[in-house]
């Protein structure tokens, strides 16, 4: 049995137990800390059986996993058992997924399962404040800062280096351009009212996803920061963040002021050097150049999709270009794609893609964006939740 790739981890709020995000102030921060620090839905198995390369590890009640959730595994007496796995099936009360290298039959010991976090550490702490650096030894080691303190908006920045929650380097954006850093809407009321998330993260770069509005409950914004794939080779800057540039807290359908799912986007995209490593934050412009026709992801004047001819889903990278005189490709962000398709009422909010033309192996999501309430009208992105990104 092959071991499947565990980079990517996915989290969303339906899933059991999950932590609640709402305009509360520091429920953002309680969501990240589970994700990308310390996982959660830790549970004994009662059991853990292996037949043909797959191990099924089976509980007293139900669990918090769903196929394509990455596991964390510990305490069994068979090494290949432990670590990380990513799950291929589940039932209300068991979880499966393949390891190599391990005998037919029962597994031994006091075995635990749990969704394994996405590799991130909290470097510094503050009241309703996180800041967070990835423990990949080939990130650059920069930190995303969050600051939740405001109960319906959350602020989001990020640096090369810190001295304490509140003190960095080369931050991006720079106050110049945002100040304070850029937004990322939570909810349109500052109460408990729960709202619905994803968390889409490898160990160098996290996306957020929130459906902060009441009236447009199946429509997320998209917010990005950390690490990516740079064209230039010992980029020790390839550190984006791509969020709103003002309070659209109460503002309607996310799609409506996110940037980063449109065909085209130049705010409230930073990378923290320019490609020369020298100066500080500039803007960026994300592109999606596979699509022909003027219009955003997943907009009814695509073609419709799935394409009759072959079955599959076209997706278009998002490329990240610098602002300014140069203008030229920098890299692009990882795990995000245009659809160049009109989806019609297929492919709801966490439908898997599975037939996404040039990632053969990857699963991807469709994630709604623009439109609600109804299906039909709404505009919809890809997210490659399983990797990798790089």
């Amino acid at each position: 049995m092959t071991t499947l790739d565990t980079s990517v981890k996915y989290f969303h709020s339906e899933l059991p137990n999950a932590p609640v995000l709402s305009g509360t102030a520091g429920s953002l921060i309680a969501v990240l800390d589970a994700c990308l620090v310390n996982g959660w839905g830790v549970l004994t198995a009662q059991s853990v059986t292996v037949a043909a390369g797959v191990a099924t590890a089976n509980f007293a009640g139900s669990h918090s996993f769903e196929t394509d959730s990455v596991l964390l595994v510990a305490g069994a007496s068979d090494a290949g058992v432990n670590g990380e796995h990513r799950a291929t099936a589940t039932t209300v009360n068991s979880v499966s997924f393949p390891v190599t290298g391990v005998a037919d039959g029962a597994v031994s010991g006091t075995v635990t399962v749990k969704l394994a976090p996405a590799g991130w550490s909290k470097a510094f702490a503050g009241t309703n404040k996180a800041a967070y650096r990835s423990l990949s030894p080939s990130a650059t080691g920069a930190c995303i800062r969050i600051d939740h303190t405001s109960a319906k908006v959350a602020r989001l920045r990020a640096y090369s280096a810190m001295t304490d929650i509140d003190t960095g380097s080369d931050p991006t954006p720079t106050d110049t351009q945002v100040a304070g850093g850029c937004y990322v809407p939570v909810s349109n009321v500052a109460d408990a009212s729960a709202r619905r998330w994803m968390i889409v993260a490898s160990d160098r770069c996290m996306h957020i996803l929130i459906a902060h509005s009441a009236t447009y409950p199946e429509d997320y914004g998209l917010q990005v920061a950390g690490d990516f794939p740079s064209l230039k080779a010992g980029d020790a800057y390839r550190v984006l963040v791509v969020g709103e540039i003002g309070d659209n807290s109460n503002g309607g359908s996310p799609g409506v002021n996110n940037s980063i799912h449109a065909y085209g986007g130049s705010v409230g995209a930073y990378v923290m050097r320019p490609y020369a490593q020298v100066g500080g934050a500039i803007p960026a412009y994300l592109y999606k150049p596979g699509f022909v026709q003027a219009a955003s992801s997943g907009h009814n004047n695509h073609p419709i999709g799935p394409n009759p001819i072959n079955n599959g889903i076209d997706i278009c990278p998002t490329l990240f270009l610098e602002q300014g005189a140069n203008g030229s490709r920098r890299g692009e962000v990882p795990g995000v794609y245009g659809i160049p398709h009109y989806l019609g009422s297929g492919f709801d909010n966490k439908t898997r893609i599975n037939a996404a033309v040039g990632l053969p192996g990857h699963t991807l999501i469709s994630v709604r964006y623009w439109g609600q309430p109804t299906l039909a009208q709404s505009y919809r992105a890809a997210i490659d939740i399983t990797g990798p990104w790089e």
